[in-house]
């Protein structure tokens, strides 16, 4: 186990310093981020305009929490899924398989140093953004914060590994990639704050776990939320998840097709 730790965190340091050396593309992606940042700043602006408030909620706590929860996006949108196919369709998979480290445990460590690399600067780029709109996080614990997107991470990393584990049975993810990102987005209160939602939805979302991929962070950063209990629903997702993932890992490894080479 510890062999496999330290082969783990070697992945996701490598992979880490490979994202952030990518300068053009780290220069492109931020100012994109930018972009999107400025155009939901003046949509919201726009919803506002004539109502000073909406679903409980003014435009100042609207526009962080959709901001906040679009930077968790982006920063923790590690591409497993996308990889993951990848390796399938080229039969580098193959070796994969014969390494030390299970194929679930390198991914996540791949998606690890990713969502680092991608913090590095998507975190100093959504800096700006809210000293230019005037804006700042107030959690009431850092401590629940951080602890709730780490158990962000854990989930949204599981999905995308199921989702590129259907590369063994299906030529193209596209599809399932783009609804998954769709789904993940709306209902975890990144598209839009969950309390836009019917009161009905939101308490089923807040049991279920999509509620828990963005909703559950940004109550946290943004002092929205100082309960400990629905930390403990998504930590218990987490785990159910994590055992999904490794149930499905196995299972389709013994329906293994390699595409390509």
């Amino acid at each position: 186990m510890k062999h496999r730790l330290k082969a783990s965190a070697a992945l996701a340091w490598g992979n880490a310093r490979i994202v952030a050396t990518d300068k053009r593309g780290r220069a492109i992606l931020t100012l994109g981020y930018l972009l999107g940042m400025w155009l939901l700043y003046y949509l919201w602006q726009a919803l506002y305009a004539g109502d000073a408030s909406r679903a409980g909620m003014n435009f100042p706590s609207a526009l962080l929490h959709v901001t906040t929860a679009q930077t968790l996006f982006a920063v923790l949108q590690a591409f497993g899924d996308w990889r993951l196919a990848r390796e399938i369709r080229s039969g580098e998979v193959a070796t994969a398989l014969t390494q030390p480290v299970s194929l679930p445990l390198r991914h996540a460590a791949l998606s690890l140093g990713r969502v680092l690399a991608q913090a590095a600067y998507f975190l100093p780029a959504f800096g700006v953004f809210l000293l230019w709109a005037g804006l700042r996080l107030s959690p009431s614990s850092w401590l629940l914060a951080l602890a709730s997107i780490a158990l962000s991470f854990v989930l949204l990393f599981c999905i995308d590994f199921v989702v590129g584990l259907a590369g063994f049975i299906a030529t193209d993810l596209w599809g399932i990639t783009a609804s998954k990102d769709v789904v993940v987005q709306f209902l975890g209160g990144a598209l839009i704050p969950l309390a836009f939602l019917p009161a009905g939805l939101q308490t089923i979302l807040h049991w279920l776990p999509f509620a828990h991929f963005f909703n559950t962070p940004v109550a946290y950063l943004t002092g929205q939320s100082s309960e400990l209990s629905p930390l403990m629903i998504q930590a218990v997702w987490a785990v159910v998840f994590v055992l999904a993932a490794q149930a499905a890992s196995r299972i389709i490894q013994r329906k293994l097709v390699i595409f390509g080479a």
